[in-house]
């Protein structure tokens, strides 16, 4: 990465990795797509039908259907290794300031360590602590 692309974070340590224009202005880029596409429909069927209203209503049809689409691809999309190294990097610090927030000595719910069987108290066992057990 070059420097430019990190900064420090809170700790004075480098390494974090802020998102470029083109990952910054990509759901304004998915909206626009829906836009021009949706126009698109909305011209068909206004040259087709000549009636304003139903022209209107299909462009919204058309702008919705659109946006779900895309963002189902956006969803199927798998991360190349930079940013699964990124993702695993911020899922180690924010592990690690979790660990620095919690008050030491308490057992959190949920904890081995308590007495407690890994489960919260809704049963699940999936072993973060939540202000909301």
């Amino acid at each position: 990465m070059s420097p430019r692309q990190q900064r420090p974070d809170q700790a004075g340590r480098t390494g974090s990795r802020t998102p470029s224009r083109r990952d910054q202005l990509r759901p304004v880029e998915l909206i626009g797509i829906a836009a021009v596409l949706s126009v698109f429909v909305g011209l068909v069927v206004l040259m087709a039908t000549r009636e304003p209203v139903v022209a209107v209503i299909f462009f919204g049809i058309a702008f919705i259907i659109v946006l779900v689409v895309l963002a189902m691809f956006v969803l199927g999309y798998k991360p190349d290794a930079a940013e699964q190294q990124d993702l695993a990097e911020q899922n180690r610090r924010a592990s690690t300031a979790r660990a620095e927030d919690a008050p030491s000595g308490h057992a959190q719910p949920g904890d081995a360590a308590a007495g407690g069987d890994g489960a919260g108290d809704d049963g699940s066992a999936s072993g973060r602590w939540s202000p909301h057990d």
